[in-house]
């Protein structure tokens, strides 16, 4: 299917549902260069939430290609290596091909096998995973070492969909310490490795939405996924976005035109698939009289007063929420800058660092500063012009929403105050 194919239905409203395999416009040509690379690579999905990292990984799960067998797994509440393993132990059992192999293997740590062996019919049940987990707590990289290996024996090639693993190894670094997240870091790279020897039945693809470099920073650890061929998650091509607003607008019964489509995604900044759903959200709630006669006024309206409004907010609230994970400093600095930004439209770099120092106070460096322009940068908010060297928002949707909750004159009023 290409990305001009007409749909075989109008698309459905996903302001929260990933969209199925049918339902996922104008990423057929990154799906084929995805599958192109993962014959020899292992992937990092770039993007930041809502941009449609989990659609590409869900379209891999439902239309795998010949030879491989997909696994899917949601990281963002795993809190320690065990769970990891726990939850890649159940889904291998879970498939009769892999726990065919597990079972029989003489290469487990023997607690593991003889939990494999006699008892994993009961991993739907709660009470397995702890023991499980009791089981491999002092030697779980050698149990999911070895399961690796035993799945050489099978005839297809294994990939592990690791949503939302940065989050996880967030999440460790939170409540295990930073040695056990790295030790887990660690384990990984020498998994991967050994790719190139011995393990080569099974692909992973990473995805996130807290960019992983950030962690790694945080641990002392960027070089732990240099391996890795990254894949970024861009908005979707015109004649996608066209496609998907004319399908939307169809499934709303809107009257809908190409000026309307333009305005649609002049509002929006670019057409990242996400933001275009919660636009047509509002719009399906208008009276059947101005959906059968819309007009741009009436886009410009519902935008302001939907879109910007408290109706809408809480769609926002990650990119305001996730901000704690650059630490409550990088937290506090980031809100000034991106204030700042939104405040002024454009802002050089050497204002940016002013409005940076001023935020952080005693604690403020060039190599932070940096740091945390490139996080902004990576995760999405900002831009660099490098003719003008001015930073700006990458949406002019998130500009404008940022502006309205977090005005520049109520941060310089508190400073005053204080």
């Amino acid at each position: 299917m290409s990305t001009t194919d007409p749909f075989p239905r109008p698309p459905r409203s996903l302001v929260g549902p990933i969209p199925d395999p049918d339902e996922l416009y104008g990423r057929k040509d990154f799906i084929d260069h995805l599958w192109r690379l993962i014959d020899a690579n292992n992937i990092l999905l770039l993007a930041p939430r809502r941009f449609g990292k989990s659609g590409v990984m869900r379209h891999v799960l439902l239309q795998p290609r010949p030879g491989y067998v997909p696994m899917s797994f949601e990281l963002e509440d795993v809190d320690s290596p065990e769970e990891f393993v726990w939850r890649i132990t159940k889904e291998l059992l879970a498939r009769d091909k892999f726990r065919s192999i597990l079972s029989q293997t003489k290469r487990l740590p023997a607690g593991v096998m003889t939990w494999v062996r006699k008892n994993f019919d009961e991993a739907e049940f709660e009470g397995a995973k702890v023991k499980f987990k009791a089981e491999i707590r002092a030697d779980w990289r050698d149990a999911a070492h070895r399961m690796l290996l035993e799945l050489e024996q099978a005839d297809e090639t294994a990939i592990f969909l690791f949503d939302e693993l940065p989050a996880m190894l967030d999440l460790i670094l939170e409540r295990q310490g930073a040695a056990v997240a790295n030790d887990f870091l660690a384990w990984f790279r020498t998994v991967r490795l050994a790719q190139r020897d011995v393990l080569r039945r099974h692909r992973f693809i990473v995805a996130g939405s807290v960019g992983i470099d950030q962690i790694l920073r945080k641990l002392s650890a960027t070089d732990k996924f240099g391996d890795f061929a990254r894949l970024t998650v861009d908005p979707l091509d015109e004649s996608s976005a066209i496609q998907l607003a004319e399908g939307l607008a169809e499934t709303f019964e809107i009257d809908w035109n190409p000026e309307l489509s333009d305005r649609l995604f002049t509002l929006i900044g670019a057409p990242v698939p996400y933001f275009i759903h919660v636009f047509f959200a509002q719009l399906g709630q208008l009276t059947a009289t101005v959906r059968s006669s819309m007009t741009i006024a009436d886009l410009n309206r519902v935008y302001a007063e939907a879109v910007l409004g408290p109706t809408c907010r809480h769609y926002f609230g990650h990119y305001s929420s996730r901000l704690k994970r650059y630490g409550r400093a990088g937290e506090k600095a980031s809100m000034a800058i991106l204030r700042a930004v939104a405040g002024r439209g454009r802002v050089s770099r050497p204002a940016l660092f002013d409005v940076y120092r001023k935020s952080r106070g005693r604690g403020a460096t060039e190599l932070e500063f940096d740091d945390l322009l490139a996080s902004l940068e990576y995760d999405w908010y900002l831009r660099l012009d490098t003719d003008t060297n001015e930073y700006y928002f990458r949406l002019k949707v998130m500009e404008e929403w940022w502006q309205r909750c977090y005005p520049l004159a109520a941060s310089k009023a508190r400073v005053q105050k204080r």
